[in-house]
C-alpha cells in the first residue's frame, strides 16, 4: 500500500507552482511508493484539479495560512494510516529513506522537527499514527480549549500533546531537516561548518524569507537577501544551486 502523504495549500500566498515542486521532489527523493494528496481551501481547488494532484477540500473554518494544518488532526480527512506531511515551503535535497527509516522504529504518534529558535514543535515536516493522541489534538481544538496561542498552530499542537499525552510526541534526529536562515547564518560566520550541516541534512526549510524563490533572484528581492548581509555577496544567493537543482528543476 502507497504511504499516504499530505501537504497543505491555503490563501494567496505561495502559487500553485511549490505544491507541484514538491510532488516532483517526493517522486524524486522518496524511496518507497507513495500518493501524494493536497488538502486545500476552496480558492484553490481549481488550480489543483488543473495540475492533475489528487486534492480534498479543507472545512471552512476561518483558519488562515499555516492554522490549517489543525486539520490534518482530523480522521474524517486524512483516515486512521499512518502519514506522512509536508510544507510546501521545504527543499528535498536527499533521499528520504532515513526519516522513513527512523519514523518508522518510533513508537511516537506525532515525529516532527524540534524548532531551531524555540523549545516547541515545528511542524513543517511529520510523521502521524493516527490514535487517542492525534485525536485528542484535534478534540481540544474543536473544544475551543486555551494553550495560549494565536490559534491552532504548531504551539498549540506541541502544548496539547505536552499536556495530555506527552510521550506521544518525538521528534525527527537534529541536522536531517536544516533552517535555511540557520545555515545561512552559520555560513556566515564557519563556512565549513554549515557545509557539513547542509551536507547532512536531507531537507530544508524556508520559514518566513526569503522563499526559494527569491533566494534564485536576490537583487528583486533585496530585503531578504542582499541586505541581510550586504558585505557577503556570497550569501546574497546562499544554497541557489541546491534550490536550481532540487527545487526548480526537479
Amino acid at each position: 500500500m502507497p504511504i499516504p502523504v499530505f501537504t497543505v495549500f491555503s490563501g494567496r500566498t505561495y502559487a500553485p507552482a511549490y505544491v507541484e515542486r514538491l510532488q516532483r521532489m517526493l517522486a524524486r527523493h522518496l524511496p518507497e511508493p507513495h500518493q501524494l494528496t493536497v488538502l486545500c481551501d476552496a480558492a484553490n481547488q481549481p488550480a489543483m484539479a488543473s495540475l492533475g494532484l489528487p486534492h480534498r477540500g479543507l472545512q471552512e473554518r476561518g483558519l488562515q495560512g499555516f492554522c490549517s494544518k489543525i486539520q490534518l488532526f482530523d480522521p474524517d480527512l486524512t483516515g486512521t494510516e499512518p502519514f506522512l506531511y509536508f510544507d510546501i515551503t521545504l527543499v528535498v535535497r536527499s533521499s528520504l529513506a532515513p526519516l522513513l527509516a527512523f519514523g518508522a522504529g518510533s513508537g511516537a504518534e506525532l515525529v516532527g522537527v524540534r524548532d531551531w529558535n524555540y523549545p516547541t514543535l515545528n511542524s513543517c515536516l511529520m510523521r502521524l499514527k493516527p490514535g487517542a493522541a492525534t485525536s485528542r489534538v484535534w478534540q481540544a481544538y474543536l473544544d475551543g480549549e486555551d494553550h495560549g496561542t494565536p490559534g491552532p498552530n504548531q504551539n498549540f499542537i506541541h502544548r496539547v500533546l505536552r499536556r495530555h499525552c506527552p510521550e506521544a510526541l518525538g521528534f525527527w534526529p537534529d541536522g536531517l531537516v536544516a533552517s535555511y536562515r540557520g545555515l545561512r547564518k552559520l555560513a556566515r560566520r564557519d563556512p565549513g561548518a554549515a557545509k557539513q550541516a547542509r551536507r547532512a541534512a536531507c531537507v530544508l526549510k524556508f520559514h518566513g524569507r526569503p522563499r526559494p524563490h527569491e533566494v534564485l533572484r536576490p537583487w528583486r528581492h533585496p530585503t531578504q537577501t542582499v541586505l541581510k548581509n550586504p558585505d557577503r555577496p556570497d550569501l546574497w544567493g546562499y544554497l541557489a544551486g541546491d534550490i536550481t537543482e532540487h527545487w526548480l528543476l526537479s
